[in-house]
């Protein structure tokens, strides 16, 4: 890529088009829909920050380098604005090259915003940062960076230390949780829970959950529907087919790991695998042994898919420690319904609802409660699920608070004994009940996911 190429997406730069829209032409998609992601308030441009954006394809990273981008614009930036995506440069010497022109080319200019879209797609790219910001003006400039490879980011994040100012760092985004889609959909007014505060509610507190039980309700049922990626609630939201994101995340998922020089067939075994003990304990050597896959290779290609943010695996909790095991048996899960959509759809598989909704219930609670997110899906701490010596399981266990999911129209005192037996208190999700009078709350699974969360 030569400069008069980084001119070419950067057109704001040229003194004759001052009274272009580019705003518009940056974010007229996004501004069109009728679904958006909030996407205020995520960086701080007034002092020399430096931020990583992560996450996985298509989950609006470039959006929202290009909503920022807009911003600027609309407040008189022009030519301190560089936008530079990545898809054509593999070396840090060409990006260290690019920037150093950039430089040249702004040198009237107080402060400069470098927004640099899929950066990962450059070896080394961290070398050609931090040499920047060491030895030239850029140390004082605004720097968001993206990717959708977490090893990566992580890694060379790590070799930038003391580089990314006063309140820079790292920015994740996911498949929204339910309770984000309703911030999204203007749905005010919602209490904000942690699973400890539902153990401490008394009957009374009922009313207050109930007033917008009707449009809770609704907006479940198409959230479990479309997922919570951006662009398949817009599609879902129009009535349109979702065949042309079913082509582009099987592409999405095939390319992950052929980028790693690994097999599609191999792949496919996996995730069908995956898709027949979703929500189900499972082993390592277990599972090599029903895919005839050795052990070491199954980890390897779950590795890449929890590090790139599609698969999540879930560990079992010490009850004493809350610390997570690594020696017992795990659970698996993909990153989000539209995700486990395109496998069944591509490999001809049918999921039980039941084990859907669990995925939801779970990703909605290691998204909104989980820890150490920065490393991928693969290490997340506060969120487990536990069982007993008997084999009695707990589904989750968020901030030490068990759990349950019963998706029924009646709750009976035996769906409460494995939490009443070995933690005493605890949360039942129900499809429809609701009931706040005892040591063990039952709500409705979709109450439960809108009232908790960040």
């Amino acid at each position: 890529m030569d400069f008069s190429t980084v001119a070419f997406y950067n057109p704001w730069w040229d003194e004759k088009s001052k009274n272009t829209d580019f705003a518009f032409h940056l974010v007229g998609k996004y501004e069109s829909s009728s679904f958006k992601r909030d996407y205020n308030g995520f960086f701080d441009l007034s002092g020399n920050n430096l931020y990583i954006v992560r996450g996985p394809r298509q989950i609006g990273k470039s959006t929202l380098l290009k909503f920022t981008i807009a911003n600027l614009l609309k407040s008189g930036e022009r030519r301190s604005v560089l936008y530079l995506p990545l898809d054509t440069i593999s070396k840090a010497d060409e990006l260290r090259s690019l920037l150093i022109q950039y430089l040249q080319f702004t040198r009237n200019e107080k402060k400069r915003y470098i927004f640099i879209d899929e950066i990962t797609m450059v070896d080394q790219w961290q070398r050609a940062i931090k040499e920047v910001r060491d030895n030239t003006e850029m140390g004082n400039d605004f720097f968001a960076l993206s990717g959708s490879s977490a090893i990566d980011l992580k890694r060379s994040s790590e070799r930038l230390p003391g580089r990314k100012g006063q309140s820079g760092g790292d920015i994740l985004l996911l498949p929204l949780t339910f309770r984000e889609y309703l911030s999204c959909k203007k749905v005010e007014g919602l209490p904000k829970c942690q699973p400890e505060d539902i153990l401490k509610m008394v009957p009374a507190d009922a009313f207050e959950l109930l007033i917008k039980n009707e449009i809770l309700k609704t907006e479940f049922f198409n959230y479990i529907s479309s997922g919570g990626f951006p662009s398949a609630v817009e599609a879902y939201a129009k009535g349109e087919s979702r065949e042309p994101l079913i082509s582009t995340f099987w592409e999405i998922l095939i390319g992950n790991i052929e980028r790693y020089g690994l097999s599609r067939a191999k792949l496919i075994q996996i995730l069908t695998y995956v898709s027949t003990r979703l929500s189900s304990r499972f082993s390592w050597n277990s599972a090599a042994t029903e895919t005839e896959i050795d052990t070491k290779t199954f980890q390897k290609y779950v590795e890449v898919l929890r590090i790139d943010y599609l698969l999540l695996t879930l560990k079992h909790m010490d009850q004493k420690t809350h610390l997570p095991s690594e020696k017992k048996q795990k659970k698996i899960y993909y990153c989000d319904r539209l995700i486990s959509d395109v496998v069944s759809q591509k490999l001809g598989l049918q999921l039980e609802r039941s084990a859907i909704l669990e995925n939801i219930m779970t990703t909605n609670c290691a998204f909104a409660f989980g820890k150490n997110l920065d490393n991928g899906l693969d290490s997340i701490t506060d969120v487990g699920y536990w069982y007993s010596k008997e084999g009695k399981e707990i589904d989750l266990l968020v901030n030490h608070v068990p759990i349950e999911l019963k998706y029924q129209n009646t709750i009976t005192s035996q769906d409460l004994s494995t939490i009443k037996r070995h933690f005493k208190k605890g949360i039942i999700l129900s499809k429809h009940t609701l009931d706040l009078s005892g040591d063990i709350k039952i709500l409705p699974l979709y109450i439960f996911l809108a009232i908790t969360g960040q």
